[in-house]
């Protein structure tokens, strides 16, 4: 790609409807004139934001939603988005090599969205992706300025928990007592600022966990993964927070405990 202008940026139930062929997602991926919920900040310039908002993925597809925030008042043609792939992650690609061509155009002010999909080898391991936006923007008379946008998409495990489980107490010592669940790891943490009630309401909410029992200082929490792997954890308040984790694959127990120890709650 050649460039006249740069621009960077860097600034944020296994559900088989997602595990679309690239046809379907040509076909579906086109949202034009939308007043969009806000989503992570994926990149922007003087001239478009980026904002993604993750599907819930299938076994081994994760879809996202991109909207195209048209900021400036010029309009913006030709674009074209590429993610370097990498061993565990790949962008599904219209013709097998090269970047996609997003399929609209952006008048001043205008947002549209466009789905694209990621094949990944393993969700376990957090994955930070490099890529870029260029786009051409039509001056004055017949001139174009080609620019390009830089991102970092990071997909950390939390993407490929399943959403809203639940989990009875029955279910729960099942689980624990049936021993398929024989990799561990823990970790301390400071204690946190918040009432425990309400940290283990945000600890939940951010990684995806439903509370089965809270007992005195200690909650019991349950997990799921879109591959059906599941994860308990024992929350405890003494002195300093331990959480201890259990799962059946010691790499996505050592990844949720990477997660909680960079977490700021």
């Amino acid at each position: 790609n050649y460039v006249k202008k740069k621009g960077t940026g860097n600034k944020e139930n296994n559900n088989n409807n997602n595990n679309l062929l690239l046809e379907d997602l040509e076909d579906e991926a086109v949202v034009n004139g939308i007043t969009p919920t806000p989503g992570v900040l994926l990149a922007e310039d003087t001239c478009l934001c980026l904002r993604y908002h993750p599907h819930t993925p299938s076994h081994s597809n994760l879809s996202l939603s991109i909207d195209f925030s048209n900021v400036g008042p010029s309009k913006i043609s030709s674009i074209t988005l590429d993610i370097s792939d990498s061993i565990n992650t790949k962008l599904v690609r219209q013709s097998g090599a090269g970047g996609l061509n997003v399929p609209f155009q952006l008048a001043g002010g205008q947002t549209s969205s466009y789905t694209i999909s990621l094949t990944l080898q393993t969700v376990y391991v957090t994955q930070r992706l490099k890529g870029n936006v260029t786009y051409f923007v039509d001056r004055e008379g017949d001139s174009r300025e080609e620019k390009m946008v830089n991102f970092s998409l990071s997909l950390d495990l939390t993407h490929f928990m399943v959403p809203n489980v639940t989990c009875s107490i029955k279910k729960f010592e099942g689980v624990m007592t049936e021993g398929r669940l024989d990799k561990n790891s823990a970790t301390n943490i400071p204690l946190p600022d918040l009432p425990p009630p309400e940290f283990i309401a945000s600890f939940c909410g951010r990684f995806k966990m439903a509370v089965v029992e809270q007992v005195g200082g200690a909650a019991s929490l349950y997990g799921c993964t879109v591959r059906s792997d599941e994860i308990c954890v024992l929350l405890k308040f003494n002195g300093s927070l331990t959480v201890n984790v259990k799962g059946n694959d010691q790499l996505l127990v050592n990844s949720f405990v990477d997660l909680v120890n960079s977490a700021k709650f």
